[in-house]
């Protein structure tokens, strides 16, 4: 599918076929992402059927991402190899064809094996797909063409709990992944159809940078490992550690590799583009800013609100549509005015909404939370459009199959760190508001002994015996206590996140801003930049 730009300006950017291309992306783009946030949702209930505990049963979700990380130097190769059109829809094949099986899981072993089958696909459709809306659009249309597609993708995290939960009540977990396997097939054979390739798609078979591949490999599977699994062994553990020393060594062994073979797997050129560089690490700071929050807030609401799985995703139903007409919007200010002004908007206003989240109590209303995580949403987007497309455009059209990759790589990297950081920050900032609390508690005061004798003589009232009824009264106030420093640690959480994501205007401010503009110079269209 490799298309130049005169070709696009000239060709397929007259017709309809880029909207095809983009409507057959989003849909696996959706699916892949659809289904990772359904599958969090079901992992009580793996639990249950499999009889399996947290730390076995989290390989579900650990053994998908690491697939997806590591497996990204061979998903370029490969649609360098084969064609974007081939390795799109052999992407959607695996993703198809791991959802058929892992419906059929049996075991948990069967269901961790079958979802590596599945990510292999998954993890490698949202990469291939940038790069070929990147290529049907010119550049200055995708800002747009990504907007569009960047809107469906993050409203899926926001559908899926939602859907998964009503899934799991009425149905069972095997529908979770039957319901893969209709709309890949359409989309599977839509593409097969509608994709296709141009001349000079194919590249001439290379030879493999083996070396390279297993200390990538190494190098970032060891540490998501880590991060993902810090807050659980200890950061300081000989295993956390072990981990943290292997992926160094493996890091420093990749680096040596790449620059002293004829044909690496991962060009290290491509982070001498200043604009990129720049980017990605904005990247990492806008899913810090995703995924740490998404994963703070339905504990937020299941563990301190007591709301239900389903009742959680229904209330993250209005960030979901704020982001879905966000993204397109802020896609279309970055083809006028350049990334810069879009994205400090958006680092603003999502620093903002997550400082707004420090005020959440035990009483807070839907009405509160629903404008915050508008405002989340909202800001968000006009982080993501403007980082996907201006990243995308930094590169050469030789770049852009790698370039992609890496940002969606580099992302999902940062996501990891910010969720075990964030859960590091909630354990040990509920553990300090809580020993704070404790050495203030007064047994003997009037507050505290009204409360226990409430509580004593409801409990009393049950039918519980005087001993019964006083240990139930010391027992609530502790769990009170708990709920308290809970409260405050979450709220220290978003309060480090807010600065985290605020940091993101010093890379912004130095930021090229870039804006491409299309004039016709009698037969000719002319891609023009004005800085």
């Amino acid at each position: 599918m490799a298309v130049n730009s005169a070709a696009n300006s000239n060709g397929d950017n007259n017709t309809s076929y880029k909207w095809w291309v983009l409507a057959i992306v989003m849909i696996g783009s959706f699916m892949g992402v659809l289904d990772n946030s359904i599958v969090n949702v079901a992992l009580p209930h793996f639990m249950v059927a499999f009889g399996a505990n947290t730390e076995e049963v989290e390989w579900i979700v650990t053994a998908y991402m690491l697939a997806f990380a590591i497996l990204m130097p061979l998903a370029v190769w490969l649609r360098n190899l084969v064609g974007l059109k081939v390795a799109f829809l052999l992407e959607l094949a695996f993703f198809v064809i791991g959802s058929f099986l892992c419906s059929l899981s049996w075991s948990l072993d069967s269901l961790i094996v079958f979802r590596l089958i599945q990510a292999i696909g998954a993890g490698d459709i949202m990469p291939t797909g940038m790069t070929m809306i990147s290529e049907v659009f010119p550049r200055e249309e995708r800002g747009l063409a990504l907007g569009i597609w960047g809107a469906g993708i993050t409203a899926a995290p926001a559908i899926g709990p939602t859907l998964g939960g009503y899934l799991l009540d009425h149905i069972s977990w095997h529908a979770l992944f039957y319901i893969n396997i209709p709309i890949g097939v359409i989309a599977f054979f839509w593409g097969l159809s509608i994709l296709k390739p141009a001349k000079g798609d194919i590249n001439v078979l290379k030879s493999f940078d083996f070396i390279g591949f297993i200390t990538f490999g190494l190098f970032l599977g060891t540490l998501l490992i880590a991060l993902t699994k810090g807050e659980e062994k200890g950061w300081t553990s000989g295993y956390i550690l072990n981990l943290f020393a292997t992926s160094y060594f493996s890091f420093f062994l990749f680096i040596i590799t790449e620059t002293v073979v004829q044909k690496p797997i991962i060009d290290l050129a491509i982070f001498k583009n200043y604009n990129f560089v720049l980017l990605n690490i904005l990247g990492i700071m806008r899913s810090i800013a995703l995924f740490g929050s998404v994963f703070l807030m339905p504990l937020y609401f299941q563990n301190l609100l007591g709301y239900s799985a389903t009742m959680t995703g229904i209330l993250m139903i209005p960030q979901a549509i704020m982001v879905t007409l966000g993204m397109p919007l802020a896609g279309k200010l970055v083809d006028k005015v350049g990334p810069k002004t879009p994205l400090l908007f958006g680092i603003l206003l999502t620093s903002y909404s997550l400082y707004y989240f420090t005020s959440l109590s035990l009483v807070s209303s839907v009405q509160f939370i629903t404008i915050g995580l508008m405002m989340r949403g909202f800001g968000i987007s006009f982080i993501m459009a403007p980082v996907t497309s201006a990243a995308i455009n930094s590169l050469k059209p030789e770049e852009i199959n790698l370039g992609s990759g890496m940002l969606n790589v580099i992302m999902q990297t940062g996501g990891t760190f910010g969720i075990a950081a964030l859960g590091s920050v909630l354990d040990s900032r509920t553990d300090f508001h809580m020993a704070s609390y404790a050495g203030h508690f007064v047994p003997s005061s009037p507050l505290t002994m009204d409360l226990f004798h409430k509580i004593s003589n409801f409990a009393l009232s049950k039918g519980a015996s005087f001993y019964n009824a006083r240990i139930a009264g010391q027992g609530s106030f502790m769990v009170y206590l708990h709920q308290w420093a809970t409260l405050n640690a979450f709220d220290d959480a978003f309060f480090l996140t807010a600065i985290m994501v605020l940091l993101g205007i010093v890379p912004a401010l130095f930021l090229r801003n870039i804006v491409f503009k299309k004039k016709k110079s009698q037969d000719e269209n002319i891609e023009i930049i004005e800085m």
